[in-house]
């Protein structure tokens, strides 16, 4: 015959069955206390950094905390971590099953997380069962960060290099055509200074003109002056080119020094604020959270079971 239900009525029922009740949380916090233990859940660590971009480029409207955070989780530094550290053998996943990776990546996106914090850097914590190795992975991801983004300021600059370098080629060909063409007009026409030579060849003629000189030096020097003419202008003209080639030229060469130092240079591009420890406490699992819930839901699924069995009779 059922009984209507009250708080009357589950007072008198706990009242009355006070030794189940006992017998039960008894139990339950044994049984959570023995399976919440480190022969069935192995304890996990954790190792955490906080570092501050450093050395970066922002794209678009995104800052340097945001840039990192996309650097530190790229697939790039996951992979490589789990093939250095041998995550398939310590997660205990089995990557020739079908799944296989799939699991092994969800099992490394819950160990190792990355976050923004509010004042603008970017935290990293690993959790692990063996705290030394917690401590080495956020060690590598910093490294590995270090180099993806090493590698890709590198890839920008080898492009930058490739074009100062053929800029500077360019210039130096055509540097090398204007001197070339003015080291012939040297051989074969005696030029070296237009200015100066022609104003040297009159002074020299007009002497010769007043001293009476013969007809035939005059000639000469007629003849000189004539070619200095014929060929000044383009001399003159090939001069100038020639000066600002060259200052093309020294331009071109430092833009490709910079480029070079670019592509050499070792930097790195985390500030790292708070270093990763090795913990000697452990996270996971919180024994005394486990006792706790496991015992309040075996208290009350025994009050449930026993209401019903009440309403039942």
């Amino acid at each position: 015959m059922s009984h209507e239900l009250s708080f009357r009525g589950f007072f008198d029922l706990a009242r009355t069955k006070w030794r189940t009740f006992l017998l039960v949380g008894a139990a339950a916090v044994v049984l959570s206390t023995v399976f919440s233990s480190t022969w069935f859940i192995k304890p996990k660590y954790r190792s955490t950094a906080v570092v501050y971009p450093v050395h970066l480029t922002p794209y678009s409207t995104e800052t340097r905390t945001d840039q990192l955070l996309q650097l530190l989780e790229s697939n790039s530094i996951r992979d490589t971590l789990i093939q250095r550290f041998d995550l398939m053998t310590a997660y205990e996943v089995d990557t020739t099953a079908r799944g296989g990776y799939f699991a092994l990546y969800n099992e490394y996106k819950d160990r190792v997380q990355v976050s923004k914090t509010k004042l603008e850097s970017v935290t990293i914590d690993v959790v692990d069962e063996v705290p030394t190795r917690a401590r080495d992975m956020v060690n590598e991801i910093l490294h590995q960060t270090n180099l993806l983004a090493r590698r890709l300021q590198r890839e920008k600059s080898y492009e930058v290099l490739a074009i100062a370098k053929r800029s500077m080629e360019h210039e130096r060909a055509k540097l090398d055509s204007v001197e070339a063409r003015l080291n012939t007009l040297r051989r074969d026409a005696g030029l070296l200074d237009y200015s100066a030579q022609v104003k040297e060849l009159t002074k020299g003629y007009v002497r010769m003109l007043q001293s009476g000189a013969p007809a035939n030096r005059l000639a000469e020097v007629q003849a000189m002056i004539k070619e200095v003419e014929e060929k000044g202008g383009e001399f003159n003209e090939l001069s100038e080119l020639a000066s600002l080639f060259r200052n093309n030229y020294d331009r071109m060469i430092s833009e490709y020094e910079r480029a070079v130092n670019d592509v050499t240079k070792e930097l790195t591009y985390t500030n790292v604020v708070v270093y990763p420890e090795v913990s000697d406490k452990k996270v996971y699992p919180v024994r005394w959270l486990i006792v706790m819930v496991s015992t309040f839901s075996a208290l009350f699924l025994c009050f449930v079971l026993l209401v019903w069995r009440d309403q039942r009779s």
